[in-house]
């Protein structure tokens, strides 16, 4: 169960990268939605190794004003291990938002 939290974690952390990959070659813009990420800067979505399926596309959000983004794993596939509904998260202000 924590490795599998620590996969997520992982996940969300190269979809981050990703993003600002994305955003480098497209003007500072981040995608308006991750599917725009595969295949040229991922080969797929991941998904999230605790229930076996893409939990992170339907919760991404670009925000324009500031441009930012926000993205975690939705559901409650983590709150075995103490974390609350769609969590975690990351984002472009804070990085790797826990809990």
């Amino acid at each position: 169960m924590q490795g599998q939290l620590t996969a997520c974690k992982s996940n969300l952390k190269n979809l981050g990268t990703a993003v600002v990959m994305y955003a480098t070659d497209n003007g500072g813009n981040y995608p308006a939605e991750i599917s725009l990420l595969t295949p040229r800067y991922l080969k797929a979505i991941p998904t999230c190794p605790a229930c076996e399926k893409d939990t992170y596309s339907a919760s991404y959000e670009r925000h324009l004003r500031p441009d930012d983004y926000t993205v975690y794993c939705g559901g409650t596939n983590h709150v075995n291990v103490g974390y609350s509904a769609n969590y975690p998260q990351f984002s472009s202000a804070s990085g790797l938002i826990e809990r």
